[in-house]
């Protein structure tokens, strides 16, 4: 069992943990037929997980080392699409 990440009020986390919502956002995403999806602070990949079943293009922007720790022993194939950085400091 992989341990579940704290959200850090430092970071200014609220994670996402609503199956019922993440499916709706999944579904709007696959609905409009989007192919490329860029998530900011996927936390421990509550909508991740759902975008992963479909053939969407996933970069994922993350700060904090915990969840992306987490991500990738949770799904490995997004390792590689992970950018460990704070979104608002990215050109």
């Amino acid at each position: 069992m992989i341990k579940a990440v704290k959200a850090k009020k430092h970071l200014g986390q609220h994670f996402l943990i609503n199956e019922g919502i993440a499916v709706e956002i999944s579904n709007l995403i696959i609905n409009n037929r989007i192919k490329n999806v860029l998530e900011i602070g996927p936390g421990m990949g509550v909508l991740t997980k759902n975008l992963l079943k479909e053939s969407i293009k996933l970069k994922i922007v993350e700060i904090d080392s915990e969840s992306i720790e987490y991500l990738k022993k949770k799904y490995p194939e997004v390792e590689k699409n992970i950018i460990n950085d704070d979104f608002l400091k990215l050109d």
